[in-house]
């Protein structure tokens, strides 16, 4: 029997208990979804261990997948791979594959070892990060990388990243980029429900929305002061509105502090982390999705808004413009004048806007999870062979 048509493949899909509602997690649930459906025959078994959690993985009834949990404290586990002991071999014996879509690989000796690398952030922007974060991320991932069979990143640009950072041939490092699928609203989808939150958090009816955490990468000090520099020359441009971003979080920042000294306080609405109903109502009210980031290793917000035929306005740095394309402004994210210009072309130039709207509905078509998938197996069988 050929191996490669009749694989069993074990995923580490841990992330989906820790933080289910993560860009990770979104990865794997559609990965997970959608390799089954691509060639049958094939085996899948979903590890997953965190010793504090009951919770268990949003994935069932999916013909060829089973779980297996392992509620082993993870300090245990980081501490046994780190000494090159694991059960792996023992708790997946039957397994061709181990495919860790995180930083860290187990140490087997008989399975073949798959690592997917989403960004080298903490070599990036060391700056952002304690000094031992970063000599640790550096540690884990020297290790990983000597353990894996193949690697691959979501980007060409966290490739080269890959391969600036670390001493590893450029053979064994593969590119699959992230797969899209545009939100289908729940039961619970209303205008209604929309129209009762946007009145809840007093959101005005015209506005900017920036969608993320109060990450230092996310850029959205510039943004701020675009928004400063807009404001002192029309005092009715539109506010900006925050999601994924907490009252508490917002008003324990450096960046409240200078939105204050801007006299933006006012012009600044937080609307709190939301379920994704919600966020697509709000993205799709939104005159332009704001993502200024510096670094990302990929990028799903810009995909969500032009699939509900909202325009973006993005930084031209990392894997950004490898995602957006020219379906998005792409601004230099240094450049406070530039995101300005931008931020003024998008709203107030019809034909340009128009056009960002129709280049975005055909953008989203050029990433799907089911292509992901086809290359995740092939690369699957090239490991075996």
């Amino acid at each position: 029997m050929d191996q490669t048509k009749n694989m069993k493949i074990t995923i580490d899909t841990s992330c989906l208990v820790i933080n289910p509602y993560s860009g990770l997690s979104a990865v794997v649930q559609n990965l997970i979804s959608e390799m089954p459906r691509v060639e049958y025959g094939n085996r899948f078994t979903l590890f997953y261990n965190y010793f504090r959690s009951e919770n268990e993985i949003p994935i069932n009834d999916i013909a060829g997948v089973n779980n297996q949990k392992l509620r082993v404290p993870r300090r245990f586990v980081n501490w046994s791979w780190k000494f090159d002991w694991s059960p792996v071999d023992l708790l997946f014996h039957e397994s061709d594959i181990f495919h860790s879509l995180h930083i860290q690989v187990p140490p087997t000796k008989r399975l073949k070892k798959v690592l997917t690398v989403h960004d080298c952030r903490f070599l990036a922007f060391p700056e952002l990060y304690s000094e031992q974060n970063v000599m640790k991320y550096r540690l884990l991932m020297n290790t990983s990388l000597e353990r894996a069979d193949v690697v691959v990143t979501d980007s060409n640009f966290t490739r080269q990243e890959l391969l600036k950072y670390f001493e590893i041939s450029e053979e064994r490092v593969k590119v699959v980029h992230c797969g899209f699928r545009p939100y289908v609203p729940t039961l619970k989808y209303t205008e209604k429900t929309i129209k009762g939150f946007i009145e809840r958090n007093n959101l005005p009816d015209e506005f900017l929305l920036f969608v993320g955490v109060l990450d230092p990468r996310k850029n959205l000090k510039n943004l701020l002061e675009a928004l400063s520099l807009l404001k002192s020359d029309k005092s009715d441009f539109p506010d900006l509105v925050l999601l994924g971003v907490t009252q508490n979080d917002w008003y324990k920042s450096d960046l409240y502090k200078r939105a204050d000294e801007l006299g933006l306080l006012s012009h600044i609405h937080i609307a709190g982390v939301v379920d994704k109903d919600i966020l697509f109502g709000i993205i799709q009210k939104a005159l332009v999705l704001c993502y200024p980031s510096i670094y990302e290793g990929f990028g799903f917000p810009p995909l969500e808004a032009m699939s509900q035929g909202t325009p973006v306005l993005a930084g031209n740095k990392s894997s950004v413009p490898e995602v957006a394309g020219d379906a998005a402004c792409l601004v230099n994210p240094f450049s406070v004048d530039q995101m300005a210009y931008g931020l003024q072309k998008v709203i107030y130039d019809n034909s340009y806007r128009q056009n960002c709207i129709r280049r975005g509905f055909e953008r989203i078509n050029k990433f799907s999870w089911s292509r992901a998938a086809s290359q995740y197996l092939q690369i699957y069988e090239e490991v075996l062979s």
